[in-house]
């Protein structure tokens, strides 16, 4: 049976990315950077990407979703979205984490031994990031919260020649590249939605029921923490 169509959402970032593929490659996608508008830019992306493609919502076989880690409302949006669509027409649905796919999309991806380390970072706001460091031939290693300084140490001890991708990345730059780590460029600040569509496309089998994909938070969502923060009244 030949891999099915997917759609690929990615909110976890402030972009939002919609993306269809199938077996021969990417058929449409769209990407806006609306800050934290994921609610209002999700639902019209998506119709706009079908049309484009020249296909329905029943077409697809298959969503795939960045599950994080991210900011906490993008991600709820994303995976709310993907979980109704998916159910709703019955289709099974794929998680892959942010990190993985910042790294993924990099032309110095550390995925043959040929490649060089990359560290996936992304800003999750309150002054920390989350991020991944993928070595050469080896899988990604889970991501994990630091603060700036704290990853600008890691780099520093770790392997030699590692590329830093990711949003969270460009804003600690100057940190980074005081540590001697190497910061990619602008286009390479936010995961991929045709990635993540590529991606699922050759891990179709790898998929199941959507209510089983959780978001990769790693931390309390900020509304939670402001409450435990608060002092107390009365």
């Amino acid at each position: 049976m030949p891999p099915p169509l997917v759609l690929a959402v990615d909110t976890a970032t402030p972009q939002v990315g919609v993306a269809l593929a199938g077996p021969d490659g990417p058929l449409a996608a769209l990407q806006v950077v609306e800050g934290r508008r994921h609610g209002e830019v999700l639902a019209p992306a998506v119709e706009e990407v079908c049309r484009l493609a020249g296909v329905t919502l029943r077409d697809v076989g298959l969503f795939a979703v960045d599950v994080g880690p991210g900011l906490f409302t993008g991600l709820r949006v994303g995976l709310a979205t993907v979980a109704a669509l998916a159910h709703g027409l019955g289709r099974p649905a794929l998680g892959v984490t942010s990190t993985e796919l910042l790294t993924a999309a990099h032309p110095a991806a550390a995925d043959t031994a040929a490649g060089r380390p990359v560290a996936a970072v992304v800003d999750i706001r309150r002054g920390d990031v989350a991020w991944s460091l993928t070595l050469p031939g080896r899988p990604p290693a889970a991501p994990v919260v630091a603060t700036p300084d704290e990853l600008a140490a890691a780099l520093r001890d770790g392997p030699a020649g590692v590329l830093a991708v990711g949003d969270g990345a460009r804003r600690y730059a100057a940190v980074l590249h005081a540590a001697g780590t190497e910061v990619a460029g602008a286009a390479w600040a936010h995961p991929s939605a045709v990635v993540l569509a590529d991606l699922a496309v050759g891990r179709a089998g790898q998929a199941g029921d959507a209510g089983a994909l959780a978001p990769v938070y790693l931390r309390d969502a900020d509304v939670r923490i402001g409450w435990q923060q608060a002092p107390a009244r009365g």
